[in-house]
């Protein structure tokens, strides 16, 4: 019996070490893929904050100045919401990566326990 605990225990923590290192990889990939979403944000900001500096400085009157702050604010809203959607996505691939590993987790889980269940057990 001594030897199938300690092997049962070597074995999870082996299990338990894999699940934490892919763990640790898709939540870094996921911080990775997010963060790339904030700078894309930030750069459609800073290029429609630009474009709003050049027209107030090219603009002939208030009517040209008015219809370029109304299409760069439609610019600013159809990018703002593709990148929306974008971030959107990687929020539902990263919600089942982490489903399908805590499925797969809790079968090893369950296979490895279940052979310990089953193993003989000697008179102490």
């Amino acid at each position: 019996m001594h030897t199938e605990m300690t092997d049962f225990f070597t074995k999870a923590t082996v299990t338990t070490m894999d699940t934490t290192r892919k763990l640790t990889e898709l939540n870094l990939r996921s911080f990775e893929r997010l963060l790339q979403q904030q700078a894309e944000m930030a750069g459609i900001y800073m290029d429609i904050a630009n474009r709003s500096l050049e027209l107030f400085g090219k603009a002939k009157g208030m009517q040209e100045l008015m219809q370029g702050q109304a299409e760069l604010s439609r610019e600013c809203g159809e990018r703002s919401l593709e990148n929306l959607r974008k971030g959107l996505s990687l929020v539902n691939e990263t919600g089942a990566e982490y489903g399908e590993l805590a499925k797969t987790g809790m079968k090893v889980a369950q296979e490895q326990y279940a052979g310990v269940a089953k193993a003989p057990r000697k008179a102490a």
